[in-house]
């Protein structure tokens, strides 16, 4: 491909010479062999159609592969080509980020003076205080680190780094210890920060245990070992025990050896009373009990973990959690506390208790959708119906999970309420915000790591009522995830074509009906995993559309008989969709057909949903979901089950009604082993 680029730029650029071509045949060849890597790259697994772009959209790609080939000539006719073009300070930025080295600083300066309120201008600045710092020009750092407040780390080594080259030592000393104290870590760039503090005496004991305390409860074991070389020998004595501590914390039972100081005793048993309390909140209250006056803990360190052990009765359901929170100090109760004294009792079916708990909340808790539909549920299953009625009816009015439970209770239709169709000047909107313009040719080009750069920047300076408009705008350009996120910002929440659009249409009708599974269903989980961002990922390793995990795909491409390449390239959507519809149908077999369940398993994982499954005893479908263990999955389950219900209706011009997907949870439900 890129041969093909450069190429095709040679062509156009007729009176270059036959020098020329080969210094960028070479060229090409190194780039293919060692790549380099550029943040506004347009993502491969998006094929870009160049026959359907513009003459500058043209230009404008290939002036980035002349930039990365650093061929000047040919870098010099596309910027003066190009220098009316929306997308010129793009070419500049980039030209700049590839060769600081033999960029003038006048050119950095200009740059900055010209686009003082443009997108890449907080990058450029970053980037090149990290090539300064890098390269020890102190007096050129402190000018360009004053731009701007940094947060890297990296810049902040950097920065005492240049007043210590520069013999301000003194004047820094002191904020240089501070900041060495408060990290966990350090980047090469804090060498000779640490060198310095070193030299000069001024690392403690107690810093470096600072550090390491910040490490520990992190879990960021060999970085906390590393620490220790800062230590006496009976300080690594002591870190080796808490070390071992906190891979076994059930050791805290009993009493610590000799050796390790008061003073960190206190934070070990902490630390291994918290951690206890995740698998074995018994035996972690009983150690708090026994050894909290020895260890030193005041009365509020006390109550502090005893609300942490008791969430975690109240978190496995046991018995005793409800009488735990009840009696926490008043200084340690909050809402979480609350939360989940009122989930307890909604799993306990415990309505009286409820409805007390209920009148202790804050007025603005009480209005929350959540907790008036569990009031209502206390008051019905008290037989007190007429108390019920009426909160269901306001509930019913929305568009919203307990809105449409509501309807069901009351056999009332479900109310969408859409907003009426609104029409935009978007010439007018253009001339107010030319970045839309900048946005439109991102867009084109695909490259999509600077579009969002680009929307973030535009939406933090956008005004309240053109947020609509812009959301249209990014909508129209097939950007939904863009579209939902600047929505969202408005809380324009009945604008339900930007908020529920159905892109990818034939795709999820065709996966759908392979896997024999609703594709409103598909289209809820999607909406929910990415909203429609084809090339997101999480943190957890999460790919594209419906997020889906690679050794889940691999496994359900396997299990299926999918091609190698339709289970490993998950931004690609077709596969993705297919992929996500394929793992929707097997948990849906899993559970019998069990929509509510399918779905928690879809976020939590089948092994944990399995667990959370009454074993001898029957639950209602809406008890069994507000009371999941996981926030994360509990508030899942619930926009799902919204969404589809929604897609539906945006799909077949007629709805499902929750409570049909609202069977009883446990006892006799069937699952179906995993094979």
């Amino acid at each position: 491909m890129i041969f093909k680029r450069i190429i095709h730029s040679i062509i156009q650029s007729t009176f270059l010479s036959t020098l020329l071509f080969v210094s960028l045949l070479c060229a090409a060849i190194i780039l293919s062999i060692f790549p380099i890597s550029s943040s506004a790259a347009y993502n491969p697994n998006t094929p870009l159609d160049r026959t359907k772009l513009t003459p500058d959209q043209r230009k404008f790609l290939n002036a980035y592969e002349a930039i990365k080939a650093n061929d000047r000539p040919l870098i010099a006719v596309y910027k003066k080509e190009l220098q009316n073009y929306i997308l010129y300070p793009y070419l500049s930025y980039l030209d700049f980020r590839y060769h600081f080295k033999s960029t003038p600083e006048s050119q950095i300066a200009q740059f900055i003076r010209s686009y003082p309120d443009h997108t890449l201008t907080p990058f450029l600045i970053k980037h090149y205080l990290e090539y300064l710092g890098s390269t020890h020009q102190s007096r050129r750092y402190l000018k360009y680190f004053n731009i701007r407040k940094q947060s890297s780390t990296e810049l902040q080594c950097y920065y005492f780094d240049a007043r210590i080259r520069l013999g301000q030592t003194d004047a820094i000393l002191d904020k240089g210890a501070q900041f060495w104290e408060s990290q966990e870590s350090l980047p090469r760039a804090c060498r000779l920060l640490n060198k310095t503090l070193h030299s000069k005496k001024r690392i403690t004991g107690s810093m470096v245990w600072q550090r390491i305390e910040l490490n520990m409860r992190k879990g960021h074991l060999k970085q906390a070992k590393r620490l220790s070389r800062e230590l006496s020998p009976q300080g690594r004595k002591t870190l080796n025990f808490w070390v071992k501590t906190y891979r076994k914390p059930q050791l805290i039972n009993r009493k610590m050896p000799s050796y390790v100081p008061a003073v960190i005793r206190k934070p070990i048993f902490k630390q291994g009373v918290r951690r206890i309390s995740y698998s074995n909140p018994k035996l972690a209250l009983s150690t708090l009990k026994l050894r909290a006056d020895q260890y030193g803990l005041n009365h509020l360190e006390k109550q502090k973990l005893s609300r942490q052990i008791s969430l975690r009765f109240a978190y496995k359901y046991l018995p005793e959690a409800q009488d735990y929170l009840k009696n926490l100090d008043q200084a340690v109760q909050s809402e979480k506390v609350m939360n989940w004294r009122l989930q307890l009792a909604i799993r306990e079916s415990n309505w009286v208790n409820y409805l007390d708990l209920y009148d202790l909340l804050p007025n603005d808790m009480q209005q929350q959708n959540r907790w008036l539909y569990w009031k209502a549920r206390s008051y019905e299953a008290l037989n007190e119906f007429k108390q019920a009625k009426p909160i269901y009816q306001n509930l019913a009015k929305e568009r919203n999970f307990y809105g449409f439970m509501s309807a069901d209770k009351l056999h009332q239709p479900y109310q969408f309420n859409p907003a009426p169709d609104k029409s935009f000047n978007m010439d007018k909107l253009i001339k107010k915000y030319p970045q839309l313009s900048a946005i439109k040719e991102l867009i084109a080009i695909h490259w999509s790591l600077s579009l969002r750069r680009a929307w973030y920047h535009l939406l933090k300076r956008i005004e309240p009522d053109d947020i609509e408009a812009v959301a249209n705008y990014m909508s129209e350009g097939q950007q939904h995830h863009l579209a939902i996120q600047t929505i969202a910002k408005a809380k324009m929440w009945d604008d339900l074509d930007l908020r529920f659009p159905t892109p990818y249409k034939k795709p999820v009708l065709n996966a759908a009906k392979k896997h024999t599974i609703d594709p409103a269903w598909v289209y809820g989980v999607m909406r929910r995993e990415s909203a429609f961002s084809p090339t997101i990922s999480s943190h957890a390793g999460a790919v594209g559309l419906m997020q889906i995990l690679p050794n889940t795909a691999r496994y359900i491409g396997r299990k299926l008989g999918f091609k190698r390449k339709q289970y490993t390239q998950l931004t690609n959507a077709e596969s993705n969709i297919q992929l996500g519809s394929a793992y929707l149908n097997y948990l849906d077999d899993k559970y019998d057909g069990n929509r509510i369940l399918a779905t928690a398993a879809y976020n939590a994982g089948p092994d944990r949903v399995d667990t959370w499954i009454p074993k001898n005893s029957k639950m209602s479908a809406d008890q069994w979901i507000d009371t999941i263990p996981f926030t994360e999955t509990r508030d899942y389950v619930k926009a799902v089950m919204e969404y589809t219900t929604i897609f539906k209706s945006v799909l077949s011009k007629h709805y499902d009604r929750l409570e049909n997907f609202m069977k009883p949870i446990g006892g006799d439900t069937k699952v179906v082993a995993s094979k």
